[in-house]
């Protein structure tokens, strides 16, 4: 059986009448098939709300393992995360906001892109500030942090963003415009977070990321010898 529908490909109405579709087939056989690009919107779309789940705590669970180790912190691995994630959460807010419809498995996409692309926008200047404060006042450490790692953010974020604009530009297929105008807008929206926002929170909690800090003793490596030595030189 065909059925043609004055519907979009994707929608809430378009749902809801596939789900009314399956309620009377379901009077009528025991088993029944659909196909179609509705129908694979449709199952792909039930499966959202799990799948993104599983993406976003992963990709945070992973991120901020690797930084906890890193920076040897547990407190600034949390600033950090905050960071990246708020920019996420005001990317995907703006298609909403202008009532713009949004291909959902671009959420999946480029939530996963911004979080492991853009975090290392973070991590430059926050490592250049933890070097930097054991030398100086803290607010002279973070000015020279951004003066230095300005170029670098700048550099990889605009390359980024560009890529993704042009994606968003050239391309023909609604889903990949979506996937490249927010992976352009959440690339935009992270360098400045992290070049403007992420500063004072560092700042700020400078004192959580102390208090949170700890070490990892390490095996000494002791060495004997015995029996006569001859020196020659400075020591």
């Amino acid at each position: 059986m065909l059925i043609y529908l004055n519907l979009p490909t994707e929608g809430e109405e378009t749902f809801a009448f596939i789900d009314t579709i399956h309620n009377i087939c379901k009077k009528y056989y025991d088993e029944s098939y659909f196909v179609g690009n509705s129908t694979s919107s449709y199952d792909l779309s039930d499966s959202f709300a799990t799948d993104n789940i599983i993406v976003s705590v992963l990709s945070i669970f992973f991120v901020v393992l690797v930084l906890f180790f890193t920076f040897k912190s547990a407190g600034l691995p949390i600033l950090l995360i905050a960071v990246i994630q708020g920019s996420i959460w005001i990317n995907f807010s703006l298609p909403a906001l202008l009532n713009s419809p949004m291909y959902f498995l671009s959420y999946l996409i480029v939530s996963s892109i911004q979080m492991g692309a853009n975090i290392d926008y973070a991590i430059v200047i926050s490592s250049r500030y933890m070097e930097l404060r054991a030398k100086m006042p803290i607010k002279e450490a973070m000015r020279q942090s951004l003066n230095f790692d300005f170029p670098t953010v700048l550099t990889s974020g605009s390359i980024l963003a560009s890529a993704g604009f042009l994606i968003g530009k050239l391309s023909t297929q609604p889903a990949i415009v979506s996937i490249g105008k927010t992976l352009c807008s959440g690339t935009l929206l992270s360098m400045f977070l992290v070049m403007c926002i992420l500063p004072e929170i560092l700042l700020l909690g400078d004192t959580i990321i102390e208090k949170t800090k700890f070490t990892i003793n390490k095996p000494e490596i002791v060495h004997k010898e015995t029996g006569r030595f001859l020196v020659n030189g400075r020591v």
